[in-house]
């Protein structure tokens, strides 16, 4: 695809087949990145233990398992309503940004952070 090309039409979605998708995640330490994610980033977490547990908010869960090491290479992108709404809300929480919002070639406004394991989240919003 040339750069500053539109993107093509996502196709429409089928609500009786996939419904949601939700990363799992291998962490350190399971309940200091729920708290994380409860904390920080507005996510709900009624389920746990040291070993697994699962945060959420809205329509978006993320799976946390107890690992050996800190996931690498994961990069985790998550649609949202109102990106700045959103970005607003966790920097008045304390969260800093890796890339401030804005509106991509890719034609989507969008901005990321990094979680305390290192795992790069963008929320993003079609423009």
């Amino acid at each position: 695809m040339e750069k500053g090309a539109p993107m093509p039409k996502r196709p429409d979605s089928n609500p009786k087949q996939f419904i949601q998708g939700a990363p799992v995640l291998h962490v350190l330490d399971v309940e200091a990145t729920a708290k994380y994610y409860r904390d920080f980033l507005g996510f709900q977490w009624d389920f746990g233990n040291e070993d697994y547990a699962v945060v959420w908010r809205d329509n978006a869960a993320i799976h946390l398992v107890k690992g050996t090491e800190n996931p690498a290479g994961v990069h985790l992108f998550q649609w949202v309503a109102d990106v700045d709404a959103y970005c607003r809300e966790i920097q008045e929480r304390g969260v800093e940004l890796l890339v401030a919002p804005g509106d991509r070639d890719y034609s989507i406004r969008d901005f990321s952070i990094r979680d305390p394991n290192g795992v790069e989240i963008v929320f993003g919003q079609d423009i």
